[in-house]
């Protein structure tokens, strides 16, 4: 962020001094007014910027932060994180939704709808998150979420590597929307509950517990689909679990899949 006020600190003083200069009646040798210097100049500092930045690695903000639970007897969580290591799995304190570190920074939204908890954390913006510009920051973080209050998760990722260990969550739904990414996900052993997955180049490994059944319909393009056909065999296009009706802990699990590799256990 002290890079964003060092940038438009130096346009504003620039543009100012260009401007009161032309009110003085400061001119250019050829006549023109000093303000068309103005982008000129200004492209030519960010060619330089952008040259020294392939080079230049920043020192990633570090930042831990926790959201207060508020009484709240539901919630639902957004994660939105781009390049880096996303480690997801409970241990927040029971007064708590959440607690974490956060490499790269991170900003987030809370807002109460009855006894509902929304919330969205998001990888931290700045001047330099363009593609011409390396700034060569990763966003690594690590969330404990609360497990026993009931949750809906919702991850938008991008090329990351992700690691969510559900085991102990008390889960409603799941969705996931990934791009190039790794991801290690855990489901959680107790509870009935949906999940969806959109996938595009992505790796999944996709644990599911013992005691836990499963119903799985695939929707696969150019997928490579492994599957532990013994606890999950295929009966009219579905993998489905023997007891997946009558079981007390069951998934429903919904996957779209572009180029990705999956494997569910």
């Amino acid at each position: 962020m002290k890079n964003n006020s060092l940038i438009w600190g130096f346009i504003l003083l620039l543009l100012g001094g260009l401007m009161l200069a032309n009110a003085m009646g400061i001119r250019l040798p050829n006549g023109n007014s000093l303000t068309s210097l103005f982008w000129p100049l200004t492209l030519i500092f960010f060619g330089m910027w952008a040259l020294v930045s392939v080079f230049w690695k920043r020192e990633a903000e570090t930042e831990s932060a926790s959201i207060a639970l508020e009484n709240a007897d539901a919630t639902k969580i957004k994660i939105h994180h781009g390049a880096g290591e996303l480690k997801i799995h409970s241990g927040a304190n029971p007064n708590e939704l959440l607690h974490g570190t956060f490499i790269g920074g991170m900003e987030h939204s809370a807002e109460r709808s009855g006894n509902k908890l929304n919330v969205t954390l998001r990888s931290a913006k700045n001047f330099f998150d363009f593609p011409f510009f390396a700034s060569h920051v990763e966003y690594n973080w690590d969330v404990a979420l609360n497990q026993n209050i009931p949750t809906s998760l919702r991850f938008n990722i991008g090329a990351n590597k992700s690691v969510i260990a559900l085991r102990d969550m008390n889960l409603i739904d799941l969705k996931v929307k990934a791009g190039a990414s790794d991801i290690d996900l855990i489901l959680p052993e107790r509870g009935r509950f949906r999940t969806d997955f959109d996938l595009g180049a992505a790796s999944l490994t996709l644990t599911i517990p013992e005691n836990v059944s499963a119903r799985i319909h695939a929707s696969l393009g150019a997928a490579d689909l492994s599957i532990d056909k013994n606890r999950f065999p295929k009966v009219n296009g579905v993998y489905q679990s023997p007891d997946y009706e009558t079981a007390t802990n069951a998934v429903d699990v919904h996957i779209n899949a572009g180029a990705a590799s999956i494997k569910i256990k």
